[in-house]
């Protein structure tokens, strides 16, 4: 079943989506292969470095893989006990987010959202350790969120944010340059330390520089550990439910409007499977019905899962394509597509202009594997 974000695409926002493959520059200054969240917020902050034309490709429907799939949570406060690149990054990346969103005049529909992550026992105040965050009991939990269930203890993480994951592939499909769909790329040709072209199902594209943000690496190109996680969400049908904040446990159930919540986020590391699992979902909504018990009369619309391509460190790769002058990886986002997307595609648009790494980047490289 597709996610519940599908709902929201008019006839215009599905052929900003997936144009076809006519738009196609064969000659771009920057090819950007993937049409998820980070590849088209990288297309659009090479356009806004002024990188000169900007081609992205894409298999299928722009938004189609992790990113369109994913809760649309961004919350850099959740992860503030990563590595400090990490946090730094993702920090300055939400910064964006609300930046182009009022550059866009709303058009992402970014929507403030804070988060409880909460515990059925109390937490002890010594053993307590996330920065930015606050620890709450039980009582004060409920009356930051009063359709909230028990709860021992809760973590308040303030000023984070939601967004619709297809509004904002959307957004930056509109933005990112010339965007061509169905076109698969099919190999890459490396002569002298450069990539001279890129062969795809609608021809050969010979580009000035080239980003791969295809979730994965792409095979032949560089060699990344990489991870693949199965996840599965639930949403459900309208109703009386008044929930303000982004609650988690081992899942998450976050608002979307008009009563309506999305549930899950589960780890499925053994899964190869892309069929949704009945009892996964099954077990989704028993949880959410404990954090959030207004829900339990409540009917489950939709049912979706999607495979999250990650590394065995958790942080992606943002590097330069060894050996190669002119191609770059932005690949292995994990569950922070989304949220990261802005802050890296920025980072490599600046890479490409001045040809330096930016000092944000340094985590993030290949280096760290060897």
């Amino acid at each position: 079943m597709r996610p519940v974000w599908d709902e929201a695409l008019g006839d215009d926002e599905r052929l900003v989506l997936d144009p076809g493959p006519d738009s196609l520059d064969p000659r771009p200054d920057v090819l950007v292969v993937g049409g998820g969240a980070v590849g088209l917020a990288a297309a659009v902050m090479c356009r806004r470095a002024g990188l000169g034309s900007v081609q992205v490709i894409e298999r299928e429907r722009c938004g189609a893989g992790p990113s369109g799939s994913a809760a649309g949570g961004l919350s850099p406060g959740v992860h503030a006990v990563s590595h400090p690149a990490f946090v730094a990054l993702a920090r300055a990346s939400l910064e964006l987010h609300r930046e182009l969103d009022g550059e866009w005049k709303s058009e992402i529909g970014l929507t403030p959202l804070d988060w409880l992550i909460v515990s059925r026992e109390r937490i002890a105040p010594e053993t307590f350790e996330l920065p930015g965050a606050e620890l709450v009991g039980g009582a004060r939990a409920h009356e930051i969120e009063p359709d909230l269930g028990t709860v021992g203890s809760a973590v308040w993480i303030r000023d984070q944010a939601w967004v619709h994951p297809m509004r904002f592939a959307t957004a930056l499909a509109r933005h990112a340059g010339s965007v061509a769909t169905r076109i698969e790329m099919t190999g890459v040709s490396i002569r002298g330390g450069r990539v001279a072209s890129v062969d795809t199902t609608a021809g050969r594209i010979a580009p000035g520089t080239v980003l791969f943000a295809t979730g994965l690496a792409p095979s032949g190109v560089a060699t990344v550990p990489q991870v693949v996680v199965k996840g599965h969400l639930l949403a459900t049908e309208p109703a009386p439910i008044g929930l303000k904040t982004a609650v988690a446990s081992t899942i998450i159930v976050l608002p979307i409007g008009r009563g309506r919540l999305v549930a899950g986020g589960t780890f499925d590391p053994d899964d190869r499977s892309p069929e949704v699992r009945d009892d996964v979902i099954s077990e989704i909504r028993d949880e959410m019905v404990r954090l959030v018990p207004a829900s339990v009369q409540v009917s489950v619309t939709q049912a979706w899962c999607c495979f999250r391509p990650g590394t065995p460190d958790e942080m992606p790769v943002i590097d330069r394509v060894p050996g190669v002058a002119n191609a770059w990886l932005s690949v292995g986002h994990y569950r922070t597509g989304l949220l990261m997307s802005p802050a890296a595609g920025k980072g490599v648009a600046e890479w490409i202009r001045s040809g330096d790494r930016p000092a944000e980047l340094d985590a993030f490289g290949l280096a760290r594997f060897t």
